[in-house]
C-alpha cells in the first residue's frame, strides 16, 4: 500500500529538519562563538527527540489518516515553538 507523500513530510518531520539544521549550525560555529553556540544543541536536542517521538505516536495512533496527522502535528509544532520561544526569553 503506497502512502501519500504528505504522510512522510509531516509537520513534525519538517520541524525536526529545522532542529537538525540548528544543531549542525550550533556545532559548526562553536569555535567562532567561543562555545556559546552549544546552547543551540542543548535546547534543540530535546526538542528534536520530542518531535520525533510525537511524530511516531501520532502516526501510530491515527492509523495513517493524513488529515488527523496534520492537524494534530501542527498543534504539537505550535506548542513546541511557543515553548522554545518562552525558554529563549
Amino acid at each position: 500500500m503506497n502512502k501519500h507523500w504528505l504522510y512522510y513530510i509531516s509537520p513534525c518531520i519538517l520541524a525536526s529538519v529545522i532542529c537538525i539544521i540548528g544543531i549542525v549550525t550550533g556545532l559548526a560555529g562553536m569555535q567562532s562563538s567561543g562555545g556559546w553556540s552549544f546552547i543551540y544543541v542543548i535546547i534543540l536536542g530535546p526538542a528534536l527527540a520530542i518531535l520525533l517521538v510525537a511524530d511516531f505516536l501520532v502516526k501510530m495512533l491515527t492509523k495513517g489518516r493524513l488529515l488527523y496527522i496534520w492537524i494534530i502535528e501542527v498543534i504539537i509544532v505550535v506548542i513546541m515553538v511557543l515553548w522554545l520561544k518562552h525558554r529563549m526569553l
